[in-house]
């Protein structure tokens, strides 16, 4: 359960980067990982055999995650750049991206989360 919640954190940068204030909802597939979608995007991951995810985002872009000293998971982008996840109190998860800017998530009903 801990890594679908922490691969949507990855999701949430690839598929909404430019959308900083949208809203993205996610469910977990068929293949292990989750679907997500928001503001006219979507994406999809799978387990990998690090221990991590593998997702594909919108126009094909790709990244990988494997998990980290924190309880969470460190991602890397199709650009090179790094993320870094970690359990918050609302039982999901933050995400720290390059250059400060955070992503909290939550629960939501449908096994997901909802991150702002």
């Amino acid at each position: 359960m801990t890594r679908l919640l922490a691969v949507v954190g990855l999701l949430t940068f690839l598929a909404f980067a430019v959308a900083a204030r949208g809203q993205v909802t996610c469910r977990p597939n068929i293949f292990g990982g989750q679907d997500c979608e928001g503001p006219g995007e979507r994406s999809s991951s799978r387990p990998n055999i690090f221990g991590g995810f593998d997702t594909e985002g919108p126009g094909g872009t790709r990244s990988t995650s494997q998990p980290n000293i924190f309880g969470g998971e460190t991602y890397r982008l199709p650009d090179g750049g790094r993320v870094e996840s970690v359990p918050n109190i609302f039982g999901g998860r933050d995400y720290r991206y390059p250059g400060g800017r955070t992503v909290t998530c939550s629960p939501n009903i449908f096994g997901g989360q909802d991150c702002r």
